[in-house]
């Protein structure tokens, strides 16, 4: 893995200061002819946790959203491309969108959690983490679609 592509997935994952990583990236040039940097739905499963346990605020991952938005060097897990790119859009631009709160972060999670992804156990698995997650916050009021495995 290049100096880029270690900087782009620490952008992912939200893994170092907003501050630091926009400096990193601002070495490179937008153009990018390499394999890309996968954004995948847990990547948003993740860093929107973050911000229900008070880790982050809805600025931060505001600011973090515009820093992937139409990015040449990253890409979206084909299988949930469109929807992972309107919500990166709709975190990015929460004065059009809304702001992000517990029940936004709610109705993202259920984007995922339909089976319409090939890989109905990694839905299954990310539906029940969530249901976990909302119990711990005391949001019962929220149903869970469990999605069928047929």
């Amino acid at each position: 893995m290049n100096q880029r592509q270690q900087v782009l997935q620490a952008l992912v994952t939200f893994s170092q200061p907003l501050e630091v990583l926009a400096q990193a990236l601002k070495q490179f040039k937008w153009d990018y002819e390499s394999e890309p940097v996968i954004i995948e739905p847990f990547h948003l499963v993740s860093v929107l946790n973050r911000f229900l346990s008070h880790q982050l605020e809805a600025q931060q991952i505001e600011n973090w959203a515009n820093l992937i938005e139409c990015r040449e060097d990253l890409d979206y897990e084909s299988a949930n491309q469109e929807q992972l790119e309107q919500v990166i859009y709709e975190l990015a631009n929460p004065e059009i969108e809304g702001p992000l709160t517990i029940e936004r972060c709610q109705q993202i999670f259920l984007r995922f959690s339909f089976p319409n992804t090939i890989n109905h156990d990694y839905v299954r698995q990310m539906g029940l983490a969530l249901e976990k997650l909302l119990n711990k916050y005391k949001t019962h009021e929220v149903f869970i679609p469990k999605p069928s495995l047929s």
